[in-house]
């Protein structure tokens, strides 16, 4: 999903990229993404999660949290 997102290859997706490493992350795509993040698990970030996420791995970390991946 990430991949689709951001426009990367399957391959170079890693917890620690942050918007810094990541051209297409901007505050629209990376809404967009939350909002199929949420689509696809049926759960809603928290503004806190949202305005927290700071890399990929924050954001695995909460669906972590949530149960909802391993």
């Amino acid at each position: 999903m990430a991949g689709e997102a951001f426009k990367m290859a399957p391959s170079e997706i890693k917890d620690s990229l942050t918007p810094k490493e990541i051209p297409e992350w901007d505050s629209m795509n990376f809404l967009l993404f939350i909002a199929a993040l949420e689509k696809e698990f049926n759960f809603s970030f928290s503004m806190d999660e949202v305005l927290n996420a700071k890399s990929l791995g924050d954001i695995k970390a909460v669906l972590q949290t949530k149960g909802l991946v391993a």
